[in-house]
């Protein structure tokens, strides 16, 4: 099984997080009141929150329960890394 991190990509719990409310929102909606499709909008607004500040409270509760975060390597850095044998 894969490894969960807080960002970055695949693996991420931000993105598990969001999507698993925004498809929990929609079967509410469909069973229980149809109002409830707006709970779906909570997660997609701070997505897009997240994207243009680079604040996700989210991302803080997560790092609060000690969930791993993954560091970012740009591609000139990780030509520059030598291994030894």
């Amino acid at each position: 099984m894969s490894k969960n991190y807080v960002c970055e990509g695949k693996g991420s719990l931000i993105r598990l997080l969001a999507g698993s409310i925004f498809w929990i929102s929609i079967l509410l909606s469909l069973f229980v009141n149809k109002w409830l499709v707006l709970i779906g909008g909570l997660p997609a607004t701070m997505l897009i929150i997240s994207y243009t500040t680079g604040f996700c409270p989210t991302e803080l509760v997560l790092k609060k329960l000690g969930v791993e975060e993954r560091i970012r390597v740009s591609k000139a850095e990780m030509t520059r890394v030598t291994y030894k044998k």
